[in-house]
């Protein structure tokens, strides 16, 4: 109970900062917060581009992170969009000792009459990032489901993340000290019966930076891949873009 008092007292700046340092501790576990997205950083909100690699077929992606602090928590907020700029996804995140915990998932679906609806998932297990881990070390489950519109089917997406290595990513010509993850994640669509996508995969985050590079390898010589091409304030997005994000 202190701890949790302390941490309700602590100004906004300091509850997103990352606490401990990166050297491996004595239990083998290396602290590897400071890899996911700044959340010291982002409580303006920031534009995350990312740009497919290999299939030009496949659209550029955005994310749109905001951070936020609420009855003494750090929340990460995100919301996809694809190149239409409309939203296609939400999620929010709870910051906890240990790492990022999932807390909403939405799934935005166009309905009959056209208009765009959202669809909340059930999140059976909620793990999205480590703030300690050691290579090949544990593996970090992420589970939940949901209905897509006028379907009797449901869908359960499953995910297994786990910390590789320690790695490097250029990004904007500048290397950056970088962390690799393996994923291996379960797309599970019942209806009558199962039909089940089973395939590997990658995460690459940059130090202070977040997710840089990611890919799914989905059967065959199917892949999808993508890196982080640029990041932007809201303001400068739309002028880049002349959208406004919603």
């Amino acid at each position: 109970m202190k701890k949790l008092y302390l941490i309700f007292w602590l100004p906004p700046a300091m509850l997103f900062t990352a606490c401990g340092n990166e050297n491996q501790a004595s239990d083998g576990l290396k602290d590897i917060e400071s890899y996911y997205y700044p959340l010291s950083d982002l409580q303006d909100g920031k534009v995350y581009e990312y740009e497919p690699l290999g299939d030009e077929h496949d659209p550029p992606v955005y994310w749109y992170y905001k951070s936020m602090i609420q009855d003494g928590k750090g929340y990460l907020l995100g919301t996809s969009y694809g190149p239409s700029f409309n939203p296609d996804q939400f999620v929010r995140e709870e910051r906890v000792d240990n790492g990022m915990m999932l807390v909403d998932f939405l799934i935005y679906e166009t309905n009959a009459e056209g208009k765009s609806q959202q669809i909340k998932a059930d999140i059976e297990s909620a793990n999205v990032f480590p703030f300690k881990a050691k290579p090949l070390g544990s593996v970090l489950l992420t589970s939940l489901h949901w209905r897509p519109l006028g379907d009797t089917s449901s869908i359960t997406l499953v995910r297994n993340r786990q910390y590789d290595s320690d790695t490097t990513f250029s990004f904007q010509g500048k290397k950056l000290d970088a962390i690799k993850f393996n994923t291996r994640e379960l797309v599970d669509q019942e209806e009558v019966g199962h039909l089940e996508l089973e395939f590997g995969g990658m995460e690459v985050y940059g130090k202070n930076l977040g997710l840089v590079y990611f890919r799914k390898d989905i059967s065959g010589e199917r892949r999808i891949e993508y890196q982080l091409k640029a990041t932007y304030g809201m303001k400068e997005f739309e002028e880049k873009f002349k959208q406004r994000l919603q």
